[in-house]
């Protein structure tokens, strides 16, 4: 056996060479930095770091070079950051990396311009926030649900919860709730957080480690990388669709890079009733994903992050449902971590209460990742509104069937707003995303020059909707069904005058 002192002078020897050519590194990094101040560039090139990266991989044994990219990055990383305190790009106060520009919100600003276009048009469409409103244009608020809330005593809606884990009685609830079905068979933890975006917020912050990379939709929910940047995370994307219809290649493709680039797969999943699109996967694609992530699990570990934010507004509920089934056949190297958005599901989007729900073939996997985001919510937000919590396992236990005849009222009217759309928007060619089922549709559009003009354009027709990358959001929860009439028509006309 080696004598460990000699390993231990070599590790010393090589360090010091390591610091001798880090001072080299630092000191061409600082001319770098020179030159940029004066010719105004920027520090940030993720193409170049690539590059590099990619050139000096194939020097470093196989085995050994995941770290090494991970080694390289973060010398990137410290590179950046000195040459920022250079150009003074940086703020004393405030962590470095963190992005101090201005935060505009897509959807609530779109929605505040449609709001003050209402004032002086009232045919506006509204078509930005994924609120449920009735064809009166008012929001959606279900009497099962407040008529509960008023049976919480003031006093309990005043406390603190029962633990930073939210009210026992609450995560027993929200686990039933999600598992109506009965097709949930292996060890579960549940914590309360502040809405679904709480319950995301916890996944992301605890799966993965500083500079590592999450993946998500190409079309997507902003926020989602929003989140990653709060927490020094890269991110990569997958495509959903193939021959414009569902698909898990894209997701089968990118999954096996990142384990070969990371040894860890952590994968957000927004379904069913995807947003911005409206697709749903079901059970057939999720079995077949979850056995090709079983393969690729031996490799390293794999997180699925499964936001559900609209679950309860599928209408085909019991087959978009089904595929939780799947996950019992996770191997020991995975997990899941399912979102649901208590707030949504009520249509009480102000009440923020949601809950994560680990799922994990392994006991003592669930009960790490448990105890890990009670340690996160407590440095966060504490814990989650007593009074809602208490509501909606009242609402459950005592009058469920009235809330799900009241959700079935509202849902047979976003099913009737989309069928006019949809069915417009095939007869005048509107080309939309495949949409089954949820709030939103969306209209397709690949060329970001046509997208920006018609996004512009549709703004100056009083037809208010978010923009993603690759197209536009129509939020046909909101929109009441006499303004549906006729819409795709017209946003067809619209993209024909600006392509």
């Amino acid at each position: 056996m080696t004598d460990i002192n000699k390993l231990r002078n070599q590790i010393d020897e090589i360090d010091s060479q390591l610091a001798e050519l880090f001072q080299k590194r630092m000191e061409t990094v600082e001319k770098v930095a020179e030159y940029k101040k004066l010719n105004g560039i920027s520090t940030n090139d993720p193409s170049r770091e690539q590059k590099i990266i990619e050139k000096h991989l194939p020097e470093v044994e196989e085995k050994w070079q995941p770290y090494y990219r991970d080694f390289q990055e973060e010398l990137f990383v410290l590179s950046k950051k000195y040459q920022d305190t250079k150009n003074l790009n940086d703020d004393p106060f405030i962590r470095y990396g963190m992005d101090f520009s201005e935060y505009r919100d897509a959807a609530f600003n779109a929605s505040q311009n449609a709001r003050k276009a209402m004032a002086r048009n009232p045919e506006t469409v509204n078509g930005t926030v994924g609120s449920l409103c009735g064809d009166d244009g008012t929001i959606i608020a279900f009497d099962s649900v407040y008529d509960a809330y008023d049976r919480v005593p003031n006093k309990r809606k005043a406390s603190y919860a029962g633990g930073i884990q939210g009210n026992p009685d609450f995560n027993e609830t929200v686990f039933n709730w999600l598992n109506r079905l009965d097709n949930i068979r292996i060890p579960h933890r549940n914590v309360a957080t502040p809405g679904g975006t709480g319950a995301i917020s916890l996944a992301v912050t605890n799966l993965l480690d500083k500079h590592e990379t999450l993946l998500i939709p190409s079309i997507a929910w902003g926020s989602y990388r929003v989140m990653a940047g709060q927490h020094d995370l890269k991110v990569d994307t997958y495509d959903i669709f193939e021959n414009n219809e569902v698909s898990i290649n894209g997701m089968k493709k990118k999954c096996a890079e990142m384990m070969e680039h990371q040894n860890k797969v952590v994968i957000i999943i927004n379904d069913p009733c995807q947003n911005p699109t409206g697709a749903t996967m079901g059970k057939n694609l999720w079995a077949e994903l979850i056995e090709y992530l079983n393969e690729l699990s031996k490799q390293g570990p794999v997180a699925i992050i499964n936001d559900i934010a609209y679950f309860d507004y599928a209408i085909d509920w019991q087959n978009s449902t089904a595929y939780m089934e799947c996950f019992n056949e996770m191997s020991d190297n995975m997990l899941a971590v399912v979102c649901f958005s208590c707030s949504k599901t009520l249509t009480a989007y102000g009440m923020r209460v949601g809950n994560a729900m680990i799922l994990a073939r392994r006991e003592e996997a669930a009960e790490h990742l448990y105890n890990t985001f009670i340690r996160t919510a407590r440095a966060s937000w504490s814990n989650v509104n007593n009074g809602f919590m208490d509501c909606f396992v009242k609402m459950v236990n005592e009058n469920k069937e009235g809330f799900l005849k009241e959700k079935q009222e509202a849902l047979d009217l976003l099913k009737n707003r989309s069928r006019i759309f949809l069915q417009e928007a095939e007869e005048c060619g509107l080309p939309l995303y495949p949409y089954k089922e949820g709030f939103f549709a969306t209209v397709r559009i690949d060329d970001e020059d046509l997208l920006n003009r018609y996004h512009k354009a549709l703004d100056s027709h009083d037809i208010y909707t978010v923009k993603f990358a690759r197209g536009i959001r129509v939020a046909l929860c909101g929109i009441p069904t006499n303004k549906c009439i006729g819409l795709a028509g017209r946003m067809k006309d619209i993209l024909n005058e600006v392509m």
